[in-house]
């Protein structure tokens, strides 16, 4: 007998992993309404995790998004535990976000699904891993799926949802509807490497090392230009900014360009003597740029303003979309 993945059976949540993204999982879900048990190995990682979700909801709380009586309601939603059996054992819809190592994922899965409930839903936070193989050593595999939220996940509206290949489709659609309950966006992707958002991203990442590497320009002068030209895409996307410039010009932009592109398959040299030199980026106070704790915090705080800016006052409605009214 198939198990019942409906959404009013999903009263619970519990979060395995509250770091980088599964703090902010917590968070919406909290925010969403939902009880949230969120499980961390130590209580210290747990003290910093709240820590990290109360910072997030004073956001909204500054912004007027949010009352600051709805702010910590949902900071009292959520429930810490280091006792991965207490978390999952009567929640309803789980997600994993730990780390992408696949042998970790493995194993906590088939944790999970001995000691979740058997209509509960599995979900992991990954971007480069495959469910199918995450849920390999299941005995459910049907009810597993993934759910890759970008970061902050609070202030990011897209999930992109992610089947495995025996992953039941009332598990895929439950897994949208209550994301759609919470405020989110969810998009369903066939299963590969990078989903969507990963993959135009890497793409992105490979020409601007390229164009470093070659001496074509400085990273201030490909920010400067990424910052400007960057301002179209939360209004336009790709696919409706070709359209606006027209297939026929993009035609012979492509033909123009794309034979000067870096085509490689085994990633920037660039890129890999900076990690190599220790140069990782705002966690080492240096990569493309220079970082201070300051001038990192400052983008940090920038970031998430300008998100929730674009909650307060989103883009129009794509024509899809428009077309569904």
């Amino acid at each position: 007998m198939a198990a019942d993945y409906s959404l009013e059976r999903i009263k619970k949540i519990a979060v395995v992993g509250g770091g980088l993204m599964g703090h902010g999982v917590a968070q919406f879900f909290a925010q969403g309404g939902y009880p949230v048990a969120m499980f961390n190995r130590t209580r210290e990682s747990s003290v910093r995790a709240l820590g990290e979700v109360e910072k997030g909801l004073n956001l909204f709380v500054e912004e007027g998004l949010s009352s600051r009586a709805d702010a910590e309601e949902a900071l009292a939603r959520i429930s810490p535990t280091t006792d991965l059996g207490e978390a999952v054992r009567e929640a309803d819809f789980i997600t994993e976000a730990v780390v992408d190592d696949l042998s970790l994922k493995q194993r906590i899965f088939r944790e999970m699904d001995a000691l979740a409930p058997v209509h509960a839903i599995l979900t992991s936070e990954t971007s480069g891993l495959r469910m199918t193989d995450i849920s390999l050593n299941t005995n459910h595999p049907e009810r597993c799926v993934s759910t890759h939220n970008y970061t902050p996940p609070p202030l990011m509206p897209v999930v992109e949802v992610v089947p495995g290949e025996r992953t039941d489709p009332a598990a895929v659609e439950t897994t949208c509807a209550l994301l759609r309950r919470v405020g989110k966006e969810p998009v369903v992707c066939k299963e590969i490497p990078g989903h969507i958002g990963v993959r135009l991203t890497t793409a992105l990442r490979r020409e601007v090392a390229h164009i470093i590497e070659e001496g074509y320009a400085t990273p201030e002068a490909v920010d400067t230009v990424m910052r400007s030209v960057g301002r179209l895409f939360p209004v336009m996307g790709v696919c409706i900014l070709t359209d606006f410039t027209g297939l026929d010009m993009s035609d012979h932009s492509q033909r123009n360009v794309l034979p000067h592109l870096d085509s490689r398959t085994e990633g920037s040299a660039l890129v890999r003597k900076m990690v190599a030199e220790g140069k990782l980026g705002v966690k080492s106070g240096e990569g493309f740029h220079r970082w201070t704790p300051e001038s990192a915090r400052a983008v940090y705080e920038a970031r998430a303003r300008e998100l929730l800016r674009w909650m307060k006052q989103p883009p129009p409605p794509a024509p899809w979309k428009a077309e569904e009214k």
